[in-house]
C-alpha cells in the first residue's frame, strides 16, 4: 500500500510549482484530481502551440503522470458548485493563483472548509499570501533576480547576472508544498482537527535553497562573491578544469585528496609549501587556499590529461571527479545503470528522489488530455464519502 492511497487531493494549479508538488503527492499514491480551465487547460499544455502534442508535451507529462483531468470554468457558478462538490470528499485542496483570486471565485481556504471542515488548504505563490509584494506575478528566473540567486552566478563579478540554467525555484517550490502538506496530514492522523492552511512561496524556497549564502550573508553584512565553476569550500583542487578535449569538475577538498590529485597529474610538490600551509592533516579542509598562482599551475597540469582518463582515475583512487556532460548524455550513458526515478507508464516523467528498499519503481498511467475525466467525476454522480480518508 502507498503511503497515500485513499486520499484525495483537488488540484487547482497550473505550470510548473503547483503541479510539481501534487505530481509528488501522486506518486506517493493519493489521487489527484486536476481541475484546467475550458479549451486551454493548463498552459503547459502548449494545445495552441503544439497541437500536433495533443495537450500532452513532454514538459506537461513530466510534472501530471496519473492524474485525472476535469475540466471547469471556475468564473460561473456552475463550476464552484462542481468544485465545491469534489471537496466534499477531498482531503488537500492546492491551488496557485495570485493571492485574494481563489477567494473572489469563492474558493478561499473558509468557502472549502464549509463543506469539509477537516481539508488541508493549501495556497502556493510568488511571495506570499500577505505583505507588500504579495499582489505581484512571479516567474522563475524573476524571483531569481529578486531574492540575489541570479547575482551568485557566474565567475566575474563586473559580468552580467546568470539565471540557473532551468527552473529550479519553481521544482523547490513545489517539493516545498509536498513536504507541507505531508506534515498536515501527519497532524490530522495524529488526531489534530485545526484549520489547516499553508502559505508556501517562491521567495521562501529560494531563500531555503540558498541557506548557506543567506547565514553568510547574515553573519558578515556582505553577499557572498561569484565562485563560477569552483567548489564552495575554496579549495584549489575543488573546481571545473579545462582538459585537451573538454572540461571535468573534481572535489578534491581536504588535504589528503589534493596529495592524491597533484600525484596523478604529475606535480606532487603543488600540495606542498609555498602553495599550501605546511602540517595539515590528511582530513582538513583546504578552505580559501586556491590562489590565483595555484589554479594557474593546476589549470596547465589539466590541460595534458584528457577528461575521461583523469574521470576514472581520480575516481578510483577516492577524488569526486565528473567529466562535463549535458543532459542528452546523462540520460543516454550513466543513467541507464542506476537504479533511476523513472516512472512505470510516463517514459518522460521522474518520481520523487528517493527510492524505496526492495520496491520497484512508481508505476503510473500517461498524464491525461484535458477533460478526460469530466463526465466521471464533474458531474455529482460519485459517491463522495468513499474518498473521505483522514479528515472529517
Amino acid at each position: 500500500m502507498q503511503p497515500l492511497e485513499g486520499f484525495r487531493v483537488l488540484d487547482l494549479t497550473h505550470v510548473l510549482a503547483g503541479p510539481c508538488a501534487t505530481h509528488h503527492l501522486r506518486c506517493l499514491g493519493a489521487e489527484v484530481i486536476k481541475i484546467e480551465r475550458p479549451g486551454t487547460g493548463d498552459p503547459m499544455r502548449a494545445l495552441s502551440l503544439q497541437p500536433e502534442q495533443q495537450g500532452v508535451p513532454p514538459g506537461f507529462r513530466a510534472l501530471n503522470a496519473g492524474k485525472k483531468s476535469v475540466v471547469i470554468d471556475l468564473a460561473s457558478d456552475e463550476g464552484r458548485a462542481a468544485v465545491l462538490r469534489l471537496a466534499e470528499g477531498a482531503d488537500v485542496f492546492v491551488e496557485n493563483f495570485r493571492p485574494g483570486v481563489a477567494r473572489r471565485l469563492g474558493l478561499g481556504a473558509e468557502d472549502i472548509r464549509a463543506v469539509r471542515p477537516g481539508i488541508v488548504y493549501c495556497s502556493i505563490s510568488g511571495w506570499g499570501q500577505s505583505g507588500p509584494n504579495s499582489a505581484r506575478g512571479a516567474y522563475d528566473h524573476v524571483i531569481q533576480a529578486a531574492t540575489g540567486m541570479m547575482a551568485l552566478q557566474g565567475s566575474d563579478s563586473g559580468a552580467p547576472p546568470v539565471k540557473v540554467g532551468f527552473p529550479l525555484i519553481d521544482i523547490a517550490t513545489g517539493i516545498s508544498a509536498a513536504e507541507a502538506i505531508l506534515a498536515a496530514l501527519i497532524r490530522r492522523l495524529r488526531g489534530d482537527t485545526a484549520p489547516i492552511t499553508l502559505d508556501v512561496s517562491m521567495v521562501d524556497s529560494a531563500l531555503a535553497l540558498m541557506s548557506g549564502p543567506a547565514a553568510s550573508t547574515l553573519a558578515t553584512g556582505k553577499a557572498p562573491d561569484r565562485v563560477g565553476n569552483r567548489g564552495f569550500v575554496g579549495s584549489p583542487g575543488a573546481e571545473t578544469f579545462a582538459t585537451s578535449d573538454g572540461y571535468i569538475s573534481v572535489a578534491a577538498n581536504t588535504m589528503g585528496q589534493f596529495e592524491t590529485l597533484c600525484r596523478l597529474l604529475g606535480r606532487p610538490h603543488l600540495a606542498a609549501p609555498p602553495y599550501v600551509p605546511a602540517g595539515l592533516a590528511g582530513g582538513a579542509f583546504l578552505t580559501n587556499v586556491a590562489t590565483d598562482d595555484l589554479r594557474q599551475e593546476l589549470g596547465k597540469a589539466f590541460a595534458e590529461f584528457t577528461a575521461d582518463a583523469l574521470e576514472a582515475v581520480l575516481n578510483d583512487t577516492g577524488v569526486p571527479a565528473a567529466r562535463v556532460r549535458d543532459l542528452g548524455e546523462y540520460l543516454g550513458t550513466l543513467y541507464p545503470h542506476t537504479p533511476g526515478i523513472g516512472i512505470d507508464g510516463e517514459p518522460v516523467s521522474f518520481g520523487p528522489a528517493f527510492r524505496w528498499e526492495g520496491e520497484g519503481r512508481v508505476a503510473l498511467s500517461p498524464a491525461p488530455r484535458l477533460g478526460a475525466d469530466t463526465d466521471t467525476l464533474a458531474s455529482g454522480s460519485e459517491n463522495a464519502s468513499r474518498y473521505k480518508v483522514g479528515t472529517t
